[in-house]
């Protein structure tokens, strides 16, 4: 396995920039995420690692050697597509064997019949079966290998198309939208066995998805990328509740992330409609400021009206089994929020009044650029 160094690679097609001067280190054996919305460019850069297409800047090295001379064949990188890309009439276990059969055989012991009893070729063959058996049984399709593609799965299709990457022990695996075309169901289930499968062979693995849930629930470290700008690389823990910028904070979430139009005052207070949200600057920026406060639903909390926070009327309850999601709307046109409640509490009315409050060290603040502001030590404590 190797690690990987991907150093300012900017690609456009025609006059449309797709990344820009994007800069990124896997570790050896990290899981990493590429997430993103379609059309970031993340597919993009998965397919420069793999050498399916070429930057127009930039270098990429692999265990220290520069990757970017070096066809796809010569990488020893694997690839998972979305697609699967499984040959239609090879059965599982010959789709499988195809990279171990190309490296090892050569062309004369690959025909069919003067192959079998080319000299050596019987033990080659026996040797790739034994590994296409012992991938098969770690996938738990060794029942599936005398099947065509047409009459699998789309799940079973995954399991096929992983087994064809793993037997040929790379030095990194690449998959992009491997899960895509899955149902929600089979989805869970194969994020699991992915997760597994890094875990038992200890590899390098780039993943590219727009689900936001697999990154955060599958990764070492999440790579959040919009409009071909690599705006944060971090754990799933510091991505949600620590984002760097303003688009990673509403990308990442699901509901999404309830952000307030503020300001703050000379004394780097932050005011909401003229109310004081208990919010303070690390470094006052002055009066006038115009900020944003960004709340997790789950960071707030709902009471009944008392003056002591700010007002707001509920709208809708949205019941999600254990929890249930209460849209409530600020009052003087100040936009609506959702909280996120247990189902089992003591919910309030459609249309009672409430009084919505948060944690100070919870709330996320991003300046007018969208880049994150420090709070002072009293509200982080």
């Amino acid at each position: 396995m190797a690690d990987i160094l991907i150093r300012g690679v900017s690609k456009a097609f025609g006059a449309t920039p797709v990344l820009k001067g994007v800069s990124l280190g896997v570790h050896d054996g990290e899981f990493i995420s590429l997430v993103g919305p379609s059309g970031c460019g993340k597919s993009t850069l998965l397919r420069i690692l793999a050498g399916l297409e070429r930057q127009d800047a930039g270098e990429v090295h692999m265990a220290g050697e520069c990757m970017d001379a070096l066809a796809p064949g010569a990488r020893d990188i694997a690839m998972v597509f979305q697609s699967y890309a499984l040959y239609p009439h090879l059965t599982v276990r010959e789709n499988i064997a195809v990279p171990l059969s190309v490296r090892r055989l050569n062309r004369w012991q690959r025909l069919p019949v003067v192959g079998g009893i080319w000299p050596g070729s019987r033990a080659i063959r026996q040797q790739i079966d034994d590994e296409v058996k012992a991938a098969a049984g770690q996938l738990d399709i060794g029942h599936l290998l005398e099947r065509k593609p047409g009459q699998l799965s789309g799940g079973q299709r995954q399991r096929t198309a992983l087994g064809r990457a793993m037997v040929r022990r790379p030095r990194a695996f690449l998959m992009d939208e491997p899960l895509s075309n899955l149902d929600a169901n089979l989805r869970v289930q194969m994020r699991s066995e992915i997760v597994a499968l890094h875990r038992a062979l200890g590899g390098t693995f780039v993943y590219v998805t727009h689900d936001q849930t697999e990154a955060l629930t599958m990764s070492t470290r999440v790579a959040v990328m919009i409009d071909g700008v690599l705006l944060q690389v971090a754990s799933p823990a510091d991505i949600y509740f620590d984002p760097s910028d303003l688009r990673v904070a509403e990308f990442i979430g699901n509901p999404r992330i309830n952000l307030l139009a503020c300001e703050t005052n000379a004394d780097g207070q932050v005011f909401h409609r003229a109310t004081s949200l208990g919010l303070a600057l690390a470094k006052p920026a002055g009066a006038g400021m115009r900020v944003t406060v960004g709340l997790r639903p789950e960071a707030i909390r709902l009471g009944p009206w008392d003056r002591s926070g700010l007002h707001a009327v509920v709208r809708t309850h949205e019941h999600l089994g254990g929890e249930v999601l209460v849209q409530v709307e600020l009052t003087a046109g100040a936009g609506k929020v959702t909280a996120r409640c247990d189902a089992l509490g003591a919910l309030p009315g459609i249309g009672s009044e409430v009084t919505m409050r948060f944690e100070p060290g919870r709330a996320l603040v991003f300046d007018g650029h969208g880049q994150r502001l420090a709070l002072a030590p009293s509200c982080r404590a």
